[in-house]
């Protein structure tokens, strides 16, 4: 067996030398915590995840593993840092658990040989033993070895075999199943064949998750997926290096920028991005992206957000690979250098903010192709952040808050799209092929700006194209307002809805298209334009999981429209659009003026105005 893969004992020793150090003392002293709490918690057993899985569970089977897998990486490692017979033993009782599961495939994927527990497991494996090896009697190396033989290695040569869906797709099955699998292949290929076979597939299957990753390193199944699709990827490249001295997988295109991407989409710690999942994906084993490439704001990213948490005895681990894996000497800037407006062209994202590291206004949008895997019908949605509180967000799901028999909205019900702040014509879904991108950016002293153009999301001769428009205070470098501008052409003369979610309160004002939403802490005044005639509905659903405001507003039938919706720190009136003769547009607002220029395909923002 290849011995090494991550780190040799000896480095795993040498980490003591670094706990007097910032930031290893603070991860350490969680590591500490971590072990504690572990040490008073039973292993996982089959018995208990296949319970949970005949509950209605998806996952039981991946969860256990994972918290397996974390549990040891935290546990040898802290041992070899300061050498505690109860982490080793505990560890080896937790290795033994898995080892004794009649399968490492989840109960929701019986029909599939390997599946990502499967990848877990196999990972969990082929480190545990190779960190455990001198403290572990023959015959329990025969039985990881021969574990990792059946229950990973044949399988997943039998998969490729037969084509499995998840070999040659581009999204995170392919990055987690390929690499997951291939480190445990690569580890035992340097004396069983049917490994080195395995290993040599696992980097051909990855040809695909690379090729979609883009040279802008931007993940279009959303920031939480693109956390777990990386840290497998990199702890397979971690291993070929140390093993093979072969860095070629870290030489991929893109994956050098790759870690800017989180940084962008979670302001302040929190997920701003889209897709189905909200996590922040401050996996430890990122760390390899500082190690292996500098990336001086992600590396802050990490080091700020990374151990404020809550220490748990579930999930990955949770500071042992960050002890190990960030370096000593990377390099750190209180404030990183970051563009107010970043925009990931590739996946049709965008990020704008009125100063970075820690924005007071922050928003984003996208356009991309909603055929992304874990994508959602949201094109040219929009979330807003104000002093690290959402105020208007992308949650998708369930739809729209209300749908009783007598409400005029309850076909909204089965609209999918309803969820997301969006713009719907004729009461259609959006189409899930649909495909747009950013057509403009742009950032001054006063404002930043991108446009959104939807392509045919809307239907064949629907064109709509959104602008976001942040305003700011550039002496006190903030965000004061967020305005939105949609111009749509219909030639069909349909309905149009407008939503914009918030899980602030919002009270509207009489008989005014103007309000106030509430947050916890943050306060915004919206304004929305009212071409007549038109309609104005505030709903407001409250469930034990989740509450939600939102604001719809409905127009009957129209063929050409500009509306402006607006969302300030302070008291608004109701935008004004005002349209000229050549097709210019003048949005005025309390505190300034847009000017817009009339092209070809959309209109371009060519001066603001502080009034």
């Amino acid at each position: 067996m290849r011995r090494g893969l991550l780190a040799t004992r000896d480095e795993l020793r040498t980490l003591k030398e670094r706990l007097s150090r910032k930031p290893f003392d603070m991860i350490y002293s969680m590591l500490q915590r971590r072990c504690s709490l572990i040490l008073q918690t039973a292993p996982v057993t089959e018995a208990q995840w296949r319970l949970l899985s005949q509950q209605g569970s998806t996952s039981s089977a991946l969860s256990a593993a994972r918290t397996t897998q974390g549990r040891i990486f935290d546990l040898l490692i802290a041992h070899h840092v300061e050498p505690n017979q109860a982490y080793r033993d505990r560890a080896v009782e937790e290795l033994r658990n898995l080892l004794g599961w009649s399968t490492w495939v989840d109960p929701a994927h019986s029909e599939l040989r390997v599946d990502l527990c499967t990848a877990e497991a196999a990972v969990t494996a082929v480190v545990a033993l190779d960190w455990l090896w001198e403290d572990i009697a023959e015959v329990d190396r025969l039985r990881v070895r021969h574990a990792i033989r059946n229950k990973v290695i044949a399988p997943y040569e039998q998969s490729v075999k037969q084509n499995a869906w998840w070999y040659n797709c581009y999204h995170s099955w392919n990055a987690i199943i390929n690499s997951g699998c291939g480190l445990a292949a690569l580890a035992m290929s340097d004396e069983e064949p049917a490994a080195r076979d395995a290993f040599t597939k696992a980097r051909a299957g990855l040809a695909r998750f690379l090729g979609a990753m883009g040279r802008e390193g931007g993940w279009d199944e959303g920031v939480s997926y693109w956390g777990l699709s990386l840290r497998y990827f990199l702890l397979l490249a971690e291993g070929a290096s140390n093993t093979l001295d072969d860095l070629s997988l870290f030489h991929t295109r893109g994956i050098d920028a790759t870690g800017l991407f989180p940084v962008y989409f979670t302001p302040n710690g929190q997920h701003q991005g889209f897709g189905d999942s909200a996590v922040t994906p401050l996996y430890d084993a990122l760390y390899l992206l500082t190690k292996r490439f500098g990336l001086k704001q992600f590396t802050w990213w990490m080091d700020t957000y990374a151990f404020g948490r809550e220490v748990v005895t579930t999930g990955h681990s949770g500071a042992g690979l960050a002890l190990l894996f960030r370096p000593v000497d990377a390099e750190v800037t209180a404030y990183p250098e970051m563009p107010c407006v970043k925009v990931f062209n590739e996946i049709g994202w965008a990020a704008l903010a009125d100063r970075w590291p820690r924005p007071t206004f922050y928003a984003a949008t996208k356009t991309g192709d909603l055929a992304a895997h874990h994508g959602r019908p949201d094109m040219c949605s929009v979330n807003l952040q104000v002093d690290g509180e959402t105020m208007l967000v992308d949650r998708g799901l369930p739809p729209y808050p209300f749908g009783d028999e007598d409400d005029p909205n309850a076909d909204l019900i089965d609209l999918p799209a309803a969820s997301h702040n969006v713009l719907l014509v004729g009461r259609r879904d959006l189409r899930i092929d649909g495909q747009g991108m950013i057509v403009e950016a742009q950032a001054d002293g006063i404002y930043r700006w991108v446009a959104c153009d939807s392509g045919a999301t809307l239907g064949d001769d629907v064109h709509f194209i959104r602008h976001v428009v942040m305003l700011t205070n550039a002496r006190a470098r903030a965000g004061t307002t967020l305005a939105v501008l949609d111009e749509l052409v219909n030639p069909t003369n349909e309905c149009v809805d407008l939503f914009w979610h918030s899980p602030a309160m919002i009270q509207r004002d009489p008989d005014r298209f103007t309000g106030v939403m509430q947050g916890m802490k943050a306060r915004l005044y919206f304004g929305l334009s009212a071409p007549a005639p038109c309609r104005l509905d505030v709903l407001r659903r409250e469930t034990p999981n989740r509450s939600e405001s939102v604001l719809h507003l409905h127009l009957p039938r129209v063929s050409k429209l500009l509306l402006a919706s607006t969302f300030s720190r302070k008291p608004v009136s109701e935008p004004e659009i005002r349209k000229s003769a050549n097709g210019d547009v003048r949005l005025l607002l309390d505190n300034a003026e847009l000017n817009f220029r009339a092209n070809k395909r959309h209109l371009q923002l060519i001066d603001v105005t502080e009034k």
